[in-house]
């Protein structure tokens, strides 16, 4: 029984502390990628949003990212496929000065296939609806593409702070800048498992036909990978968004996104090959398979640890009890009591692991998520 339950101890550490210590002592040792020397090109871009009853956001994003264009000195584009809405998402958009797809409402995946055909740049950079561009982010974004070995680019996204921020925005931003610095340290090693929706970019030739029950961003930027080139990351080229305030809607579109995750990674299993990939197979592996299968070694862990703290064991007890005081503050935020400094993010984490929990489960079940909906504030 202490074996299994040292097991179940060691497999979350190892995901979420080993992987993560491993790559950035790594990286460490490695000098940060460099552009060939003279590298100039500037080649023409689309910047493509997909929007499905976005009136409320979208004219701020626009007008963040007609900004951000004004940096780019070459040839460029401003695409919004609509995703059939029934606001005013459609004339915002041609407010802006944007060329619109108006698309029956199909999911994003049925949108960017209609969208990205008719896309002029060579390279798309794809954008959420909301997330706000900084002035500097479109020529940090495609830099790298002087390098010809990058097919894909991932960018920044990070969460605002505003009087308008949730209680999970402290949670939600340690998370980006976790995140944020695996993706540098995998990109001085072996590239990027994988770009966020929020920012990245991808040689429009690379763009496959976008499965929907997969998150797009995944299938989309990996698609690089899948044809011999490299995602690379542009730390300065950032958005900004807010968090999303609801704590059942964050619970829910955890466990969507991590069904739609586990779909895509299935549809790109030969990536996990090492024969074919190299180092950014057991990558692959360890920051997104087993990141959403640890969580499910929690329930056996508190079980077990419950048990050997009964025959007398200190180590098991200390273990215990913080599990069990981490389930009761999950509980208690989930019961909407009042929790303060860092018991939200301790909250914030206990609601992303058991949507991560439970979204494998439905995934292992059967269930699939074809149509994309967006998110919207909610209580």
């Amino acid at each position: 029984m202490q074996s299994a339950a040292w097991i179940l101890l060691a497999l979350p550490l190892a995901v979420f502390l080993g992987y993560p210590a491993l790559v950035l002592g790594a990286a460490a040792l490695r000098p940060p990628r460099r552009l060939p020397a003279g590298a100039s090109d500037h080649p023409s871009l689309t910047v493509l949003i997909c929007a499905h009853n976005e009136a409320g956001t979208l004219g701020p994003k626009l007008t963040s990212v007609t900004r951000a264009l004004a940096n780019w000195p070459g040839e460029a584009e401003l695409l919004v496929a609509d995703d059939g809405s029934s606001d005013d998402t459609v004339a915002i958009a041609r407010a802006a000065g944007a060329t619109v797809i108006v698309c029956p409402r199909g999911g994003k995946a049925a949108a960017l296939n209609r969208a990205v055909p008719q896309a002029r740049g060579r390279v798309l950079v794809m954008t959420d609806a909301d997330p706000l561009f900084d002035h500097a982010t479109l020529p940090a974004l495609l830099a790298p593409f002087a390098d010809p070995r990058v097919g894909a680019v991932a960018g920044r996204v990070e969460t605002l702070r505003t009087r308008r921020a949730g209680r999970f925005s402290v949670a939600d931003r340690l998370f980006r800048q976790y995140e944020s610095r695996l993706r540098e340290a995998e990109d001085r090693l072996f590239g990027c498992v994988s770009a966020d929706g929020g920012l990245y970019a991808i040689r429009r030739a690379l763009v496959p036909h976008v499965v929907p029950d997969a998150t797009d961003d995944f299938y989309v930027s990996t698609a690089a990978v899948a044809a011999g080139y490299r995602i690379a990351f542009a730390d300065d080229a950032r958005v900004w968004e807010h968090s999303i305030t609801g704590g059942r809607q964050q619970f829910r579109r955890r466990v969507r996104i991590t069904v739609r995750g586990l779909t895509g990674l299935w549809r790109r299993r030969a990536l996990m090959n090492p024969w074919r990939t190299g180092w950014y197979a057991p990558a692959l592996v360890l920051h997104k398979v087993a990141r959403r299968l640890v969580p499910l070694t929690l329930l056996p862990l508190w079980l077990l640890a419950g048990v050997l703290a009964l025959g007398g064991s200190w180590w098991w007890t200390l273990v215990s009890l913080a599990l069990t005081a981490t389930v009761a503050i999950g509980v208690a935020g989930a019961l909407g009591l009042r929790l303060l400094g860092p018991l939200r993010v301790v909250h914030g984490a206990t609601l992303h692991l058991a949507g991560l929990a439970l979204g494998t489960l439905l995934f292992v079940a059967g269930r699939r998520y074809a149509q994309w909906t967006p998110q919207k504030d909610a209580a």
